[in-house]
């Protein structure tokens, strides 16, 4: 009986850290997520709801106090873009090492910027992920300007 444990245990334990291994990598690819992790989403959205109305809760009776972010003022955005605008410049007529990746972190940046305020001058913005395409950028850059901001 021992024997039978002992060869369930070298056999089966690394087994199951093969198979999490593998499912792991495979999520980690961009596969779907592993359905334990799932499982333990879900519980944890619901108990993160169930907070969310307690919080909301005291707060409206008074004995929590929870400040509400402000959004950033325009004129502070328009500053940043022309920052990090100079700033790509800069780095494009540089001669520091990596400039690739100095580039496209300084653009990712500078699209993220650009989307906050075609988001709050109304400008119609294209949904995927940043750094923009440079055409889609440029298509932004000219609605902004034409809605009225300038940077």
């Amino acid at each position: 009986m021992r024997a039978a444990l002992l060869m369930a245990f070298f056999v089966a334990l690394p087994g199951a850290v093969y198979i999490l291994g593998v499912q792991g990598m495979h999520w980690f690819t961009g596969g779907p997520t592993p359905r334990p992790l799932a499982a333990l989403g879900r519980v944890g959205r619901r108990a993160g709801s169930r907070c969310t109305g307690v919080l909301e809760g005291l707060e409206r009776v008074g004995l929590l106090d929870r400040r509400r972010r402000e959004p950033v003022p325009t004129v502070l955005l328009v500053l940043e873009l022309r920052r990090l605008a100079v700033e790509v410049r800069r780095i494009e007529a540089g001669d520091q090492p990596h400039p690739a990746a100095r580039i496209a972190a300084a653009l990712a940046a500078y699209d993220h910027v650009l989307v906050q305020l075609c988001s709050r001058a109304e400008v119609p913005t294209p949904i995927g992920l940043l750094p923009l395409d440079p055409r889609d950028r440029v298509g932004l850059e000219a609605e902004l300007v034409a809605s009225g901001v300038e940077w």
